[in-house]
């Protein structure tokens, strides 16, 4: 009996620390403020969206490219009910979520949203201030390490796979083009295993080269368009050349990796559609029984040369 009188008066006595904490911080005060404002979970149909759009009459101008996006993921089935919410403020105008509200009326699409009421109107200001959320931030709170490179490596095979070469290394790309980052994860849960490996043999060779004349991201989407899902130890082999690692003199990798180098020196920007057709044409004169070859070149207005194939 004395075991339980003891834990009893310990659950008292904590009960009534934390009672002193919270008033000390004022958390009464706290609820009395917030006292106005509501939370439901609303099943948000187009007919729902409709009506709460006529109470959107204090808003940032729409953006039709970020509608687009969101419908485009809601036809897909891309889009979550991730728990954001919609916000109206104490005078029933919408000061956060028409975009979603919009989207749902194009696609047609019902989801379940938390719809707030009841906030100050000057909130209004602290929307989207923050940092979103990456593909790399994504990866990395699901257990992935080196996300940085491993977004960036996946969202350029997605471009390649989509568009083919010349778009795949472009920097302009519609949103609605681009992998979400729910998609990043999917596609590296299903590709872990091969990209791993491909981006640790390249990292490998990346921290021992001098120079650094690529981007690690670089070298990993060359030695995947040589040698696919599995390269070989000539593909790396190949890398170790053009990165500086193992210089052959007066050869076609030494050549490519004399350019590359002058350039970063230089501080000349490279296209990368340049470098890759310079990086299979000196692939094929590698592994052709031709690697004397001490000058070649490449036009970005030519298609990529065809890619010797490695057995």
């Amino acid at each position: 009996m004395r075991g339980y009188a003891e834990k009893f008066l310990l659950i008292i006595k904590y009960k009534q620390m934390r009672t002193e904490i919270l008033n000390k911080v004022g958390y009464h005060n706290l609820t009395k403020k917030r006292s106005n404002l509501s939370v439901e979970l609303v099943y948000i149909t187009p007919e729902v969206a409709k009506r709460y759009l006529m109470q959107n009459t204090q808003n940032r101008q729409k953006s039709g490219r970020n509608i687009k996006f969101l419908v485009d993921q809601m036809k897909k089935g891309l889009f979550l009910e991730n728990g954001e919410s919609i916000v109206f403020d104490k005078f029933q105008r919408i000061t956060d979520g028409q975009h979603r509200l919009f989207s749902i009326v194009e696609s047609g699409k019902s989801y379940y949203i938390p719809v707030v009421r009841g906030v100050e109107s000057s909130t209004m200001a602290t929307y989207d201030t923050g940092k979103n959320r990456s593909a790399s931030d994504v990866l990395g709170l699901n257990g992935y390490k080196n996300t940085h490179l491993l977004s960036s490596f996946i969202k350029l095979i997605d471009k390649y796979s989509k568009k083919g070469h010349k778009t795949a290394v472009s920097s302009s790309t519609n949103r609605s083009e681009t992998l979400t980052n729910q998609q990043v994860l999917s596609f590296c849960d299903v590709n872990y295993d091969w990209i791993y490996e491909l981006i640790k043999k390249v990292s490998n060779i990346y921290c021992k080269s001098d120079g650094k004349v690529l981007s690690k991201t670089q070298f990993c989407f060359i030695a995947y368009l040589i040698g696919g899902e599995n390269p070989n130890k000539e593909v790396f082999d190949f890398i170790k050349n053009i990165s500086g690692l193992s210089r052959e003199e007066e050869t076609a990798t030494s050549y490519l990796y004399g350019k590359l180098n002058n350039a970063k020196i230089n501080k000349e920007p490279l296209n990368f559609y340049w470098i890759l057709g310079m990086s299979i044409k000196a692939w094929n004169y590698y592994i052709d029984g031709n690697p004397s070859v001490r000058y070649f070149k490449f036009k970005t207005e030519q298609e990529l040369p065809k890619i010797f194939i490695n057995n």
